[in-house]
């Protein structure tokens, strides 16, 4: 009996205890908990600093003879201009480049306002002649080309640097009529790449390029030559083009040889609808309206009947294309340039090349656009302000070490260049790399 009670004892304490510690470590909760009032945090996220790449010198394939199989060699070298605003460059390549050069900054401006650079370079070879020149942009991840083109008389050469310490590959994706090619290229870290595209694909008169890498942006480039029969056509250099889109705004288009090569406009529809362009040309003078199918998956190229005069191109369509439009001068030599899609600005820096170099700032608005202009040529500061129409461009000539475009609405540039060496359009990109305080709550 006695040990049945110490039992039934010993099963009410223990019965006893455990309630206490569901009591304790669960509380009852109540159904009107109020929650404490969130405190805000203010956190500042640095932006890295800010990386730019220029392709580097001329690629020459076969030798000067262009028989020499396997033989490619950078000729010369690139000139490098650069404006370097309020920060500090930790990494300057100097004055030129044959391999490509990596310039980086650092700085609170992230925009063109840090930094800003360009290269060009003149080219007199047995078998090319012209100027290449071309902004000096970021590293990409992805990207789109416009004007490939492989085939008799038509050079074209893919420039490509892996500047980061990492490994890549790079998947590219020739886009041709009728279908794709694809090929993969091995990036090690800080490794430069030149790819002759005749050894992917021939006579390939058109292709749009697009590629991806596998994990760290690289600088690719477009570099083409041109020749008919023993005579050389031009040279030119393009850096991957904005996005396909519904609207392409194409700035600094100079038609100075009528009767000669009309300027050609190019359209590839990467999409499985077919869809209309509407193109507008217009000059001060003159104002041109075209339509042209594109079927899905394919190109369309029509030329572009314009009489002399400065033209700014837009192109409308339901459907996202691609455009660019390769235009040809006679003098002082005969070549041509690639003018694709045009980024849009508020505020753009940048440097002026030592060659003669006209300026073109576009309004592809609905309403007039007043633009101020600040022109440095060492120590000196010169200003200008103007006023463009809707649908309108201004161009005119510009000399000194840098010039900066500002506007309270947007505005498209590019700089001509037409000079001994050749003729070149520079697009210039946006520079960029993300960092702000941002604004945080903690419950």
């Amino acid at each position: 009996m006695k040990i049945a009670v110490r039992i039934v004892l010993a099963i009410a304490l223990v019965g006893l205890f455990l309630s206490q510690i569901v009591v304790t470590q669960f509380p009852v909760i109540s159904t009107s908990t109020s929650f404490a009032t969130p405190a805000f945090k203010t956190v500042a996220v640095e932006p890295l600093p800010l990386e730019l790449y220029c392709p580097g010198a001329f690629a020459e394939v076969g030798g000067e003879s262009g028989i020499e199989l396997g033989q490619i060699d950078r000729i010369g070298e690139a000139s490098i201009y650069q404006f370097l605003g309020s920060g500090e460059l930790i990494v300057d390549p100097g004055l030129t480049t044959t391999p490509g050069a990596r310039l980086v900054a650092v700085g609170d401006n992230q925009s063109t306002g840090l930094l800003s650079v360009i290269q060009s370079q003149g080219i007199a070879r047995d078998r090319a002649v012209g100027l290449m020149a071309t902004t000096c942009s970021q590293p990409l991840f992805s990207g789109w080309f416009i004007s490939g083109a492989a085939a008799l008389g038509q050079e074209t050469v893919l420039l490509l640097a892996n500047p980061s310490e990492s490994d890549t590959l790079v998947s590219l994706q020739f886009l041709v009529p009728g279908g794709k090619i694809s090929k993969q290229v091995s990036l090690a870290a800080g490794q430069t790449v030149v790819l002759p595209v005749s050894s992917v694909i021939f006579q390939e008169p058109m292709f749009s390029l697009w590629f991806e890498t596998s994990g760290v942006p690289i600088s690719i480039a477009m570099q083409q030559r041109a020749t008919a029969g023993l005579s050389t056509r031009g040279i030119d250099i393009q850096l991957p083009s904005l996005a396909p889109a519904n609207d392409n705004l194409i700035t600094g288009l100079s038609v100075r040889s009528e009767g000669f090569d009309k300027p050609v406009l190019r359209l590839f529809n990467f999409g499985d609808v077919a869809t209309e362009a509407v193109i507008t040309a217009v000059a001060s003078n003159n104002v041109v309206v075209l339509r042209q199918q594109v079927q899905p998956e394919s190109f369309a190229e029509t030329e572009l009947d314009l009489t002399d005069g400065d033209y700014l191109v837009r192109v409308e369509s339901t459907s996202p294309l691609l455009v660019g439009v390769k235009n040809t001068i006679l003098k002082p030599v005969v070549d041509f340039a690639w003018l694709t899609q045009s980024s849009k600005f508020t505020d753009l820096t940048i440097p002026i090349p030592s060659y003669k170099t006209r300026l073109h700032v576009a309004n592809f608005g609905l309403a007039a656009l007043a633009v101020n202009l600040e022109i440095t040529n060492g120590t000196r500061v010169e200003y200008q302000s103007f006023e463009i129409a809707s649908l309108s461009q201004v161009s005119l000539p510009i000399s000194g070490d840098s010039i900066r475009i500002n506007s309270a609405s947007e505005f498209t540039a590019a700089l001509e260049v037409i000079d001994v060496p050749g003729y070149a359009v520079i697009n210039p990109r946006e520079n960029q790399n993300f960092g702000e305080a941002l604004s945080v709550s903690v419950r």
